[in-house]
């Protein structure tokens, strides 16, 4: 049984077998911003098998796509067997292995049950990662002879270097992988091994430290290959500890082989890791009060996932790339979307403006392969890609395998989404208010609205038939419509990435812009056609030109988890990338703009907007939920709001089917519940340099509590009955004023 606990608070997830395996190594995996690792877990699948670990900045040549991220091999147990006769452990039947993740304390713990040769075997695996900025890992392997009155066995434990990481191509056939590495060399000696894995042209070194406190244990060097042997005599003991620490490092910081001598310290590392963390829950802690519902640990669980991936990025020297499944899996290839500037980057803009800035410093660092990508497409300026990888290149599949059926499937997105540019400079722009970061602006920000503006105004063309500027052929965030015109959401993007850079075009370090093109960037955003329709005699965005006039579909009124198909056709339809010729939508575009533009629509066009759109939408993508939950709270569907919450931060935990997975854990998804959470139900904004909130509490909820960062200072704030907020900074508490229309602003203690 996989269990997640946070404190006393514990929750069973899903029975632990073969089937479930690579969903349950992908649930439990550690992370920091450079490594990702899946735990050891019993009886795993090939499919699980395939992903192990995960490096920052490994990529290589990609199957289907230039560049994917490279599932690496991981030092683990490879065998245990008698030692006497060579037979294999197996595990003994009616005893369910036990796979514990502990989110307060980061670690992972498997217990399982084994038999062999007449004798029973308790074998327990903890481990855990340094956060934030070292790719070590300290792991504890705990083997227990259970029936000793049959006498004493000798086992032995063969560790070392897994070599089944593979790489799929997109999660379909089984027989279509690719092995990126090779072991180019081996050493090894009595306390462990190191190996030189080999990427390319690239090399990491893999330093391997093993030790036992028993004088039983026998070592056993297997020559020149990644293994190193340990046999365990029970004549003298039930119980053998084994304590192993490896890292990772590059061939920039790697001096030969690193085998240390002295021998490692795990208790005092495992304190040091469980202090670390006791203050980054303090510093960062969500809690919700709700009578032990499922979203409690949920939101723990989203945030938990966050902060692995995200703590210490600030420490990439060129910026941090975020995988759409961070460190996770290598699903998307290792690619970055907008989903990093639209949610990851939102919530470490209010959490920690560091990790924030990395993220934009990768764009800026992307800057020249955005302005080459533009000219090789017909564009100005920056086009940053729709899928970025390591080195901020075009990276999206333009056609995908269709398994079994061997169908080779369009894609149409890397063509025809136009926005990313506009989303970057969102991001920087929701960073710069929150921050005030002048000097970041001055140094990159303004080239990177200037650049992402100048594309922008050359995606839009003259229209003599609307008497407007307009954009054809393109596919918004909702990737079930394609080759679609004016894109209510791309059009308004872009329009207003024209706009930020119109409002910013005198500042003294803002790039030189001839008259010429700000008389033209004036002209294109004050001219911008935008489609509209009117439902129930309120006229409200209309997804694209002529999404009016589609075939309805029948309304999703009933929720269930997981995607909302109405049938099997439109499932089907959904995997085969067709193009929908109703109005079932995968993620509402329109939602998504009202929730990163809440003031510029009134909240009749909301209301409107929000109980249209969602009866049609699928909410396939787990980016979908987050939006809904902001825009539902603006619109006083508290409980809505609270349900797409749950849902947002318990994706993965909820998820079906779990059958041989392997999509890896939604990040923005998570940062989309913390979205909800704060800016939705919290009514969190701000407004002319002044923070100020609008409170709700769900009916079933008794109180929720988060902490954010805004201009230089952390502030905790709870939500509790009757719209009471309290807010601290640090010891003091803050006082308040409240108007009339709800909104509580704190009495300039934060300016």
């Amino acid at each position: 049984m996989l269990t997640i606990t946070y404190g006393r608070k514990e929750e069973n997830i899903s029975e632990v077998s073969s089937d479930s395996s690579a969903f349950v190594s992908c649930i439990t995996t550690l992370a920091n911003s450079f490594m990702g690792l899946r735990p050891r877990v019993p009886e795993a699948s090939e499919r699980a098998q395939r992903v192990q670990l995960l490096m920052d900045r490994v990529y290589t040549a990609g199957v289907g796509v230039s560049r994917e991220i490279v599932s690496l091999p991981a030092p683990r147990i490879l065998r245990l067997y008698d030692i006497e006769t060579g037979e294999p452990a197996i595990h003994q039947s009616g005893r369910a292995a036990k796979i514990l993740l502990s989110l307060d304390t980061a670690s992972v713990t498997s217990t399982e049950y084994l038999y062999v040769r007449g004798g029973e075997f308790e074998l327990i695996v903890r481990q855990f990662i340094d956060v934030p900025n070292k790719p070590e890992v300290s792991t504890v392997i705990e083997l227990r002879q259970i029936n000793t009155e049959i006498g004493p066995r000798r086992l032995r434990l063969d560790y070392g270097i897994d070599i089944s990481a593979v790489n799929e191509y997109l999660g379909t056939a089984s027989w279509l992988a690719a092995r990126h590495y090779d072991i180019n060399q081996c050493y090894s000696n009595k306390d462990g091994f190191s190996a030189i894995v080999a990427i390319g042209d690239q090399k990491l070194y893999y330093d391997v430290q093993l030790f036992s406190v028993r004088c039983a244990s026998i070592w056993s060097c297997l020559g020149q290959s990644c293994a190193t042997s340990v046999t365990f005599d029970f004549s003298q003991n039930e119980h053998h500890p084994l304590f192993i620490h490896w890292q990772v490092r590059s061939e920039n910081d790697s001096v030969g082989f690193g085998i240390s001598p002295l021998p490692f310290n795990f208790i005092s590392s495992q304190h040091e890791h469980q202090a670390r963390w006791r203050k980054l829950w303090k510093k960062y802690d969500v809690t919700i009060d709700a009578s032990d519902k499922p979203i409690e640990l949920g939101i723990k669980y989203a945030l938990f996932q966050l902060l692995q991936h995200g703590i210490g990025a600030y420490n990439h020297e060129s910026g941090f790339i975020s995988p759409a499944r961070g460190l996770t899996s290598p699903y998307h290839s290792g690619a970055t979307f907008f989903d990093t500037e639209l949610h990851k980057c939102i919530f470490w803009t209010w959490n920690n403006p560091r990790v924030a800035k990395a993220l934009i410093d990768y764009r800026y660092h992307s800057m020249e392969k955005a302005i080459e990508f533009a000219k090789s497409t017909g564009f100005l300026g920056a086009r940053f890609p729709e899928a970025s990888n390591d080195h901020g290149a075009e990276n999206g599949p333009h056609y995908v395998l269709s398994y079994p059926d061997a169908d080779i499937v369009r894609e149409w997105s890397v063509d025809e989404v136009l926005h990313i540019s506009a989303d970057v400079c969102y991001a920087l722009y929701r960073y710069w208010s929150v921050t005030y970061d002048d000097v970041y602006m001055n140094t990159r920000g303004y080239k990177i609205v200037a650049e992402c503006a100048r594309f922008a105004a050359s995606v839009f063309k003259w229209s003599d038939k609307k008497q407007a500027y307009v954009i054809n052929s393109v596919m918004g965030p909702d990737e079930y419509h394609y080759h679609v015109d004016n894109s209510f959401f791309t059009n308004y993007l872009l329009r207003w990435c024209i706009k930020f850079a119109l409002s910013l075009i005198n500042c003294r370090f803002f790039p030189e812009i001839s008259v010429t093109e700000v008389k033209n960037w004036k002209t294109i955003s004050e001219n911008v056609y935008l489609p509209w329709m009117v439902i129930d005699g309120v006229s409200i965005p209309e997804e694209f030109d002529g999404y009016a006039i589609l075939q309805d579909t029948e309304l999703r009124n009933e929720k269930k988890r997981g995607p909302q198909f109405i049938d099997e056709c439109e499932q089907y339809s959904a995997e085969k990338l067709r193009n929908f010729t109703s109005k079932v939508i995968k993620q509402a575009d329109i939602v998504l703009l009202m929730s990163l533009f809440p003031d510029d629509f009134s909240d009749e066009v909301k209301r409107v907007t929000f109980n249209f759109y969602e009866p049609r939408t699928v909410h396939e993508s787990s980016l979908s939920y987050g939006p809904h939950a902001v825009l539902a709270a603006g619109i006083g569907k508290i409980d809505d709001c609270a349900d797409f919450i749950s849902r947002a931060s318990r994706y993965n935990l909820d998820f079906t089917p779990i059958l041989n997975y392997n999509n890896g854990l939604h990040l923005s998804a998570y940062a989309g519940a913390w979205q909800g959470l704060v800016e939705g139900l919290a009514g969190l904004r701000v407004d002319d340099e002044r923070l100020y909130l609008c409170p709700r509490l769900p009916s079933d909820w008794n109180s929720y509590r988060f902490v954010i960062y805004f201009r230089g200072q952390r502030l905790m704030i709870t939500v509790l009955a009757d719209g009471i907020v309290d807010i601290y900074r640090g010891e003091k508490k803050l006082t308040t004023t409240s108007c009339s229309d709800g909104r509580i602003y704190i009495c300039g203690e934060t300016e």
